[in-house]
C-alpha cells in the first residue's frame, strides 16, 4: 500500500484528484453502459468514501 497521507491539505488533494479521476471515467463511458460499468463507478464512489470517513476521523482524533 501506499505511505499515509498526512496534513489536512494533502488529504484534500488527494480527494481533490479521485474526484477528478472519477470524473474522467464517467465521462469517458459512452452509449449504453451496462451493469458491470455501474459495479465499476459504484466501487470507485465507496472506495472515495472511504478515505473521506478516515479523513474526517483522523481529524476528529487530532482535536
Amino acid at each position: 500500500m501506499g505511505k499515509a497521507l498526512e496534513g489536512k491539505d494533502e488529504q484534500f488533494y488527494y480527494i481533490k484528484n479521485r474526484v477528478s479521476m472519477l470524473n474522467d471515467v464517467v465521462q469517458s463511458m459512452d452509449g449504453p453502459v451496462d451493469e458491470e460499468d455501474l459495479e465499476k463507478v459504484e466501487l470507485m464512489i465507496q472506495s472515495l468514501n472511504g478515505k473521506v470517513l478516515r479523513f474526517q476521523k483522523d481529524r476528529k482524533e487530532e482535536q
